[in-house]
């Protein structure tokens, strides 16, 4: 089971993240600290400098205060609507997050799966991205392995190589990767693009829609599986658009895209099989076959590692 200062560093970006919370709450000041570019969330890379057992500490307090029965110092969904009922706070902003054009970009109805059980904690940086993938998408991933007799461990790695989260925790917007030359193929014309974070993607995606929709959305990548928009065939959606709200709205709609690719392109014998170079040639292009097959064999030494302390990965 995981500590208190384990679930809230994981719940931020999930659950929960600054803007979401009291202003007038200690544990608000805690995370304030944190926000180096005072835009109101907690982004990946300032996670480190939050100290989460303070933080913990101000959650337990406020579960003492309200008279929550064996408090935990969890802030889950149950403590955030008491927390803001305490400060009288009012509900979250509104759901929609982000419009480009004519594309509307909605609050996640399903940011996460959590399997039944309870957390599972890495020793180490590499176990701690595998575990916080399970903990986050863990039921997801697990029953649509079982719907396509795939090992759950297998795809796991999948996607931990991939993304290894559904949402940018800033802005709970679906991850997402612009490719250019993609964009040049269905456009027939260039766009201005760079390489960053989850901002700069986004800006190249505007920059591309503005100039052709279609192509846009057929020329990114989106979610877990970093589905492209050309692929959205093998999905039950019946263009790209349709796709990339369904991927907004739910973790489990990404998940499922993963194994529909899968499927339809009859890759699963290369995962059964665990034979990650044929597997990386045709799920992720030819371009990298020996970097990204490495990544697959060490991810799926780290899952045997966790495995082998304990770790159960089931549904």
């Amino acid at each position: 089971m995981s500590s208190p200062a384990t679930y809230n560093r994981n719940a931020i970006g999930t659950l929960w993240n600054l803007r979401d919370l009291p202003a007038e709450w200690s544990g608000y000041a805690i995370l304030l600290r944190g926000d180096l570019d005072n835009d109101l969330a907690i982004e990946p890379e300032e996670l480190e400098g939050i100290d989460w057992i303070a933080f913990s500490e101000a959650v337990g307090d406020v579960q003492e205060d309200v008279g929550v029965k064996d408090p935990d110092s969890k802030l889950g969904p149950n403590t955030l609507k008491l927390l803001r009922k305490k400060y009288g706070e009012k509900p979250s902003p509104g759901t929609v997050l982000k419009t480009i054009g004519d594309l509307v970009l909605k609050k996640s109805r399903e940011p996460v799966a959590p399997p039944p059980g309870s957390e599972l904690a890495g020793r180490n940086d590499e176990e701690r991205r595998i575990c916080s993938l399970w903990n986050r998408y863990g039921a997801a991933i697990g029953g649509q392995a079982g719907q396509h007799g795939i090992p759950l461990e297998s795809a796991l790695a999948v996607f931990c190589v991939e993304s290894g989260t559904a949402y940018d925790p800033a802005t709970g917007l679906v991850i997402i990767r612009f490719e250019p030359h993609i964009f040049r193929k269905h456009a027939g014309k260039e766009v201005a693009w760079a390489r960053g974070g989850q901002k700069t993607e986004w800006r190249n995606f505007e920059t591309a829609f503005g100039v052709n929709p279609e192509a846009a959305l057929l020329a990114t990548s989106f979610g877990l599986p970093q589905l492209m928009g050309f692929n959205s065939w093998v999905t039950r959606f019946k263009n790209a658009r349709e796709m990339v709200l369904a991927f907004q709205d739910s973790c489990t709609e990404q998940v499922a895209g993963f194994f529909g690719f899968v499927t339809k392109n009859k890759l699963e014998r290369y995962i059964i099989d665990r034979d990650w170079r044929s597997f990386a040639r045709r799920y992720n292009g030819p371009a990298n076959v020996d970097g990204y097959s490495g990544k697959l064999d060490r991810a799926m030494k780290v899952i045997g590692s966790l495995k082998q302390y304990g770790a159960t990965f089931q549904v």
